[in-house]
């Protein structure tokens, strides 16, 4: 009969145990169960001196944000918290890759979750950047392309803030 902790295991198992940090990536879920309100915050954008796309964004945006987090939102409970996606920047890439030829770039957007104190938890903050292929939107001949490809793009950033929440 062998022993079901020997010195060579128990060495080995003792030079590992650091590394056992390693296996869980990222920031832990933010705190809240629910949500009074999700926002969008479009100002970034605006004080560039491009308002009028910022209202584009902000118009197309906040559809996103409801359906992403509609099991969240629980707009009559007090001591849920409000959250809100500052959108800081957003780039299309220059081509929309037809999928033949894809471009090296990508569309992306850049921003961040921020969640307001609430119920003696803490103010929290988080970076959100969301990428998406241009060809992703579908036919590039067709009119409506870039509000196709910056509605994709924004409903992805709004699904990785959804993914900072537990559930």
């Amino acid at each position: 009969m062998t022993p079901l902790l020997t010195r060579r295991s128990l060495l080995a198992a003792l030079g590992l145990a650091p590394l056992g940090g390693c296996i869980v990536g990222g920031n832990p879920p933010l705190p809240h169960g629910r949500l009074r309100a999700i926002t969008l915050d479009v100002h970034p954008i605006a004080a560039k001196g491009l308002a009028g796309y910022a209202e584009k964004v902000a118009a197309l945006g906040r559809p996103a944000l409801e359906r992403a987090f509609v099991d969240m939102l629980a707009p009559n409970d007090p001591r849920a918290g409000v959250a809100t996606l500052r959108v800081d920047e957003i780039r299309l890439a220059s081509g929309s890759g037809d999928g033949e030829f894809p471009p090296a770039e990508s569309d992306e957007f850049t921003g961040r979750l921020e969640v307001a104190a609430i119920d003696g938890l803490p103010a929290l903050s988080r970076p959100i950047r969301a990428t998406r292929a241009p060809g992703d939107a579908g036919p590039w001949y067709l009119p409506d392309i870039d509000d196709r490809r910056l509605a994709g793009l924004l409903a992805l950033a709004a699904t990785w803030a959804r993914r900072e929440f537990p559930g």
